[in-house]
């Protein structure tokens, strides 16, 4: 029931709604679906390209870690093959020793000069009784003993790598340096005789993890944060200082799955890079804070978006004004043709289904005109002779002679009685016939009526009486015959049929700026609401029917039906018949009449 309400509703609405109701949501959909997919695109595109530059600069990074490895490990090669470092972890005298250590310090002061990157650096020898020799950019510097530093982790580490180099993460908890408690990368490794491959000392390079952090943090936007782990996943450095020296698995960023780093959760990116030592370099950088970029780009996306809808609602409007108006136009059109104007025509310009539509309709208009035409003729020919024909039953000599021949008979028995109703039928039938003229006078119509109700009123003498009132120019106005008196007679039949006394009947005619009116009112027994409205509805439609029809319809007799249709026939729509009438009160019956020169 609820869908069949929802169709006829539809079904009901104007065809320009009916266009907008299918081609809005189309338009909403599409341009949002389009705007969608275009912010869509250049996300992706931006953080595709944010990706890549993440993952170009982890490279850098990576490239550059390897080559400070690569410079750490031929630094300690470059001192592994001096004849001064070998001499000095294996000296043949304590001056010797004391000789090679001023020597030492000058190559390797000028050598860390070089290499910004080399912090500190220090050599232990095995024997107990050469001194560790301890260098930074400043100079010569004191160090931990070699007992204290086997005890340490980094000492472990070099010594399970043997003949490879240690790096391991030296916080402020150990003081390998005195006076330098700084987190340092440190690369640890054993230095061997030359000519017997037996281990003479340890070296020991280290670089300063500040230098390294601001060195590749500085730059970094949208909150990025940098990680440079070592091949234990320790990190060796960040962009925060308090995840330096800590696990992987405890930055709550990373989760460490069979050692494959992955990030918790996707609100961020990961750029990756590893180096040759098995280090690990990770970049991250929140989504929320990338896109904060694309504000713009949503904007007039949204922007764009909402002016392509309005201008597709805009243009849509339009275009269906355009192509439902000839058809409000047609609408129009037959809305007055029903009201009785044939002289419609639309007129449409365009052959297509519209125009040819409208071409139709001003042929089919033409021809109910014509066809409306021929039928007003006829029945016009019809009614004239008709009326030509009753006309000519009559001998109007002989009948004139006969009445006055009465008339004068009962004249000269001073039957005056006799005689007055014989002289208002011979008037009434003189005044009717009219010579077969179609038109008379007011005041011959008057008189007619006058004479009608004269016989009338002798015929009952107590039962009405009546009044005729109408100016003299009145009465020289030209009206169809017989207009007035089936109106009379209608009072005097229907409305005071059931009277008995004190009836009373007035005619009044009387002009009302371009019109005619004629006023019979009569204060009978009245006419039934339902009956009233229905003799003013068939009173004001064009339609015409046959009297009896008429009558078995409940429309009025054929006394109003000849008239309505006479004046129809003379004066067109401009013409009107009203009744108005109370149960009880009486009735009154107006004819309007238009005046023409």
């Amino acid at each position: 029931m609820k869908k069949k309400k929802l169709v006829t509703s539809y079904l009901d609405l104007p065809v320009r709604f009916k266009i907008l109701l299918w081609f809005i949501p189309l338009l909403l959909i599409t341009v949002t679906v389009t705007g969608w997919y275009s912010y869509y695109t250049a996300k992706n595109q931006v953080l595709e390209k944010i990706n890549i530059a993440q993952l170009e600069y982890t490279d850098q990074i990576s490239s550059e870690l390897d080559s400070i490895s690569r410079d750490a490990v031929d630094f300690t090669n470059y001192l592994f093959l001096l004849s001064s470092v070998q001499q000095f972890l294996n000296p043949i005298t304590q001056e010797d020793s004391i000789s090679r250590r001023k020597q030492i310090n000058e190559i390797v002061s000028s050598l860390l000069i070089n290499q910004r990157d080399f912090q500190s650096l220090v050599l232990y020898s095995f024997r107990d009784d050469v001194p560790p020799l301890a260098i930074n950019q400043t100079g010569v510097t004191s160090t931990m003993s070699f007992n204290e530093f086997k005890e340490t982790y980094h000492f472990q580490e070099a010594l399970k790598r043997e003949v490879k180099p240690s790096w391991t993460l030296l916080t402020g908890d150990v003081n390998l340096f005195e006076g330098d408690s700084k987190t340092k990368i440190i690369l640890t490794r054993f230095i061997k005789n030359s000519y017997t491959l037996k281990d003479l000392g340890i070296i020991v390079i280290g670089i300063n993890v500040e230098e390294l952090r601001n060195k590749y943090t500085t730059g970094l936007s949208n909150k990025a944060q940098l990680f440079i782990l070592n091949n234990t996943n320790t990190v060796v450095t960040s962009t925060d200082e308090q995840w330096i020296g800590k696990g992987v698995n405890d930055i709550p960023y990373f989760k460490d799955l069979n050692d494959k780093i992955s990030l918790t959760n996707d609100e961020m990116m990961l750029a990756r890079s590893s180096t040759e030592n098995g280090w690990d370099v990770l970049l991250l950088q929140p989504r929320k804070e990338i896109l904060t970029e694309l504000n713009t780009i949503k904007v007039w996306t949204l922007v764009v978006t909402a002016l392509c809808f309005f201008a597709g609602v805009w243009f849509s409007w339009y275009v269906s004004l355009v192509i439902t108006k000839p058809l409000k136009k047609l609408t129009k059109s037959m809305y007055l043709l029903q009201m009785g104007d044939f002289n419609q025509q639309v007129a449409f310009r365009g052959k297509d289904e519209i125009g040819k539509l409208g071409k139709g309709y001003d042929l089919m208009v033409q021809q109910i005109k014509k066809l409306i035409d021929d039928v007003y003729r006829s029945k016009l020919s019809q009614k004239e002779a008709e009326l030509k024909s009753l006309q000519a039953q009559i001998h109007p000599h002989f009948l004139y002679n006969t009445l006055d021949t009465i008339f004068w008979k009962a004249q000269k028995k001073n039957d005056m009685e006799i005689a007055e109703m014989i002289y208002s039928l011979s008037q009434f039938f003189r005044l009717s016939l009219s010579d077969g003229k179609e038109f008379v006078t007011v005041g011959n119509e008057l008189s007619l009526v006058e004479n009608y109700l004269t016989i009338q009123k002798n015929r009952f003498s107590t039962k009405f009486t009546f009044e005729i009132n109408a100016l003299d120019s009145v009465k020289e106005l030209l009206i169809p015959k017989l207009l007035i008196q089936p109106l009379v007679e209608n009072a005097l039949i229907h409305g005071l049929d059931s009277i008995d006394d004190n009836g009373f009947i007035y005619i009044h005619v009387h002009k009302e700026e371009n019109d005619l009116l004629i006023e019979v009112m009569d204060n009978g027994i009245g006419i039934d609401k339902n009956k009233l409205k229905s003799l003013n509805d068939y009173l004001q439609s064009t339609e015409f029917k046959e009297p009896i029809v008429a009558e078995r319809q409940g429309r009025p007799g054929y006394a109003l039906i000849n008239i309505i249709e006479r004046l129809k026939i003379k004066y067109g729509s401009k013409s009107k018949m009203t009744i108005e009438s109370k149960k009880g009160v009486g009735t009154k019956v107006t004819i309007r009449i238009p005046l023409s020169k």
